[in-house]
């Protein structure tokens, strides 16, 4: 995963089989009980269970990237921490 897109990765060589960027995402949710995260794009949707980590630390890694590109070039206004909690803290 990178700040503009999500990747599915092979297993055996690390490479990206396919990859989404998240311009093209509608919305994203996790179940917490089963650790099951799904992501809908424009043009499909993706269901995973989480693993290797727990699934807090994938809509984290979500959210952040997504305030991160809605904030603006100009770095000097103040960061909107209440949209912040919002896109990253959806366990709370």
């Amino acid at each position: 995963m990178s700040p503009e897109r999500l990747s599915r990765l092979s297993l055996q060589t690390g490479d990206a089989v396919r990859t989404w960027h998240l311009s093209a995402m509608k919305s994203w949710s996790v179940n917490w009980q089963f650790k099951q995260f799904r992501v809908e794009f424009d043009d499909e949707q993706l269901a995973f269970e989480c693993l290797t980590a727990d699934c807090k630390v994938v809509h984290e890694f979500i959210g952040g990237y997504i305030f991160m590109a809605m904030r603006s070039a100009d770095r000097s206004h103040a960061l909107n921490q209440q949209l912040f909690h919002r896109l990253t803290g959806g366990w709370a």
